[in-house]
């Protein structure tokens, strides 16, 4: 049994040497950290380009992002937050039209990860 207890108690404390390397607890949330949020969420919709059917819907939804990098960078967090929002709405009127113009667990997946983004610049300067 002693070995078993050995091993249990490296492993607790390599669980909690792990955990105190990547924790963000008592650190305020930066506009930085929110640009990277967004930037990626950017990424992720133009890697899912081919999920929408055309277009027009595709530019549509960067520039509701793009405008929400503006209005972050400029101080105007409830602004940006408002275009995340516009951002999700449109997902979720592509993927529930009568003919999909966006497959829906696409839609699902940015609409998530958007609200992250939200969720960050509305906490930003507040700490975790």
């Amino acid at each position: 049994m002693k070995p078993v207890r050995l091993l249990v108690a490296v492993f607790v404390a390599a669980l909690a040497f792990v955990g105190l390397g990547v924790s963000t607890a008592g650190a305020a949330t930066t506009v930085e950290q929110c640009q990277s949020e967004l930037a990626t969420l950017r990424a992720d919709t133009v890697a899912a380009q081919s999920s929408f059917t055309n277009q027009k819907d595709f530019n549509g939804a960067i520039e509701k992002l793009d405008a929400a990098s503006t209005k972050l960078a400029q101080g105007k967090n409830a602004d940006a937050v408002q275009k995340l929002v516009d951002f999700q709405t449109l997902l979720n009127a592509l993927a529930t039209a009568p003919k999909t113009k966006l497959d829906p667990a696409t839609a699902q997946a940015l609409s998530t990860e958007a609200q992250g983004v939200i969720d960050c610049i509305n906490s930003i300067g507040s700490t975790a």
